[in-house]
């Protein structure tokens, strides 16, 4: 019986018939799928060893380019904690005191946007600082830099004025010297008072006496005492162009401003003549209306009934026999009044110049108490204190000479 199952297909039949009159058209294709397979293989594999590569490359530390960067950044943070301590005055004022800011601080007070190492990857923040500690005779500047790459500490010294004294690599050694004589003569006093011996080579402490012996040899220091106005002022007065005088108890100080100044010149006479148009120039014109006569003349035509044709007519037409109308044109003028309407123009300029005026203002001045210091080096003189004539004081000390 037939069914739909064991009916006939021909398309199957055509490619077993195919397969069996080609039998390596299978093999064939099997072989080409095996080499696609390899090459992408093959692909793959290089493109991971190149990417292998590659970041081994990005990942290899070049020292040279480290220590630029680094370096800079160091460079960086100086010029800024100058700017910071000394040109907007946050210097530690006292002995031995510190002031520090780390690098995210510096940040938040809009003193640099970002220090990044040579990869690009940002150095610490809260770890990487810059300090200013204050000593008697210099200032200490240290940045500390913590990097991916390095981290490393730098000093730097300042005379009290501010002045670098060791950027440029010279050699600073910070002036201590005098307290640990100091302290090493405590200890040479007490070593003497145990011992009853001196300790050659060691100065001792200062004294006002001077004392002559030639086993002795002595070191002297000049000590002066510091004055400081106190001096306050009063409110400043207003401006006034009148001139005030400076006197002890008034203190003086002029204030120039620019100011601008115009004026007109005359009115100038009147033209027909229309005048040019310029910034500051204002135009004035006034129209006058006069009357006049004009001759006017047409041209008119005549025309006349005549027995003959008339050769000085414009124009002839016959009329009948013995009957002519002949045409002619004559010229009539008249007189005419007409009116006409002349403007008259004027103007006036607008002179603007820049003249500078001269202000004076005043306020009192107001001497106080003055203020004194005991008895200091000059070169270790606060800021704002002067020497007072005459204070100078000599000090003396002394320590055993030694043998050669």
């Amino acid at each position: 019986m037939y069914t739909e199952e064991n009916e006939f297909d021909y398309n199957e039949y055509i490619e077993e018939a195919e397969q069996y009159n080609n039998p390596n058209k299978k093999s064939i294709w099997g072989l080409i799928l095996k080499i696609i397979l390899i090459i992408i293989c093959i692909a793959l594999i290089i493109f991971i060893v190149f990417k292998i590569k590659n970041r081994d490359h990005n990942n290899q530390l070049d020292p040279n380019e480290s220590l630029l960067v680094f370096n800079n950044n160091i460079a960086i943070l100086r010029s800024v904690a100058e700017d910071y301590y000394f040109e907007n005055d946050n210097k530690p004022k006292e002995i031995n005191e510190e002031v520090s800011l780390n690098i995210q601080e510096l940040i938040n007070k809009g003193l640099i946007t970002e220090i990044k190492d040579y990869d690009s990857t940002k150095c610490g923040y809260n770890t990487s600082y810059i300090s200013m500690t204050r000593n008697k005779n210099d200032y200490m500047l240290k940045i500390h830099l913590l990097c991916s790459s390095m981290e490393n500490s730098v000093v730097y010294y300042y005379d009290l004025d501010g002045n670098c004294l060791t950027c440029n690599g010279e050699t600073y050694v910070p002036n201590d010297e005098e307290e640990v004589i100091d302290q090493e003569n405590n200890n040479s006093e007490d070593s003497n008072t145990n011992n009853d011996t001196k300790v050659c080579g060691v100065f001792g402490n200062w004294t006002d006496e001077y004392i002559q012996d030639d086993s002795l040899e002595v070191e002297t220091r000049t000590l002066v005492i510091g004055y400081k106005p106190n001096i306050t002022y009063g409110e400043w007065s207003e401006l006034t162009p009148v001139e005030i005088k400076e006197t002890d108890t008034l203190d003086v100080e002029t204030v120039e401003k620019e100011e601008t100044v115009s004026t007109k010149t005359e009115i100038s006479s009147e033209s027909t003549k229309k005048p040019e148009s310029k910034e500051g120039r204002e135009i004035f014109t006034r129209s006058v209306k006069t009357s006049y006569y004009d001759t006017v003349c047409s041209d008119k035509t005549v025309s006349k009934t005549l027995t003959y044709w008339d050769n000085q007519a414009d124009s002839c037409k016959i009329n009948g026999i013995g009957s002519y109308t002949c045409s002619y044109k004559k010229k009539v003028c008249s007189d005419v009044k007409k009116y006409k309407t002349t403007t008259y123009y004027s103007y006036q300029d607008t002179i603007t110049t820049t003249v500078t005026t001269t202000y004076y203002k005043s306020r009192d001045i107001i001497q106080g108490e003055p203020s004194y210091t005991d008895y200091i080096l000059e070169n270790e003189m606060p800021n704002g204190y002067q020497k007072v004539i005459g204070s100078d004081k000599i000090q003396y000390r002394y320590k055993e000479k030694c043998a050669k």
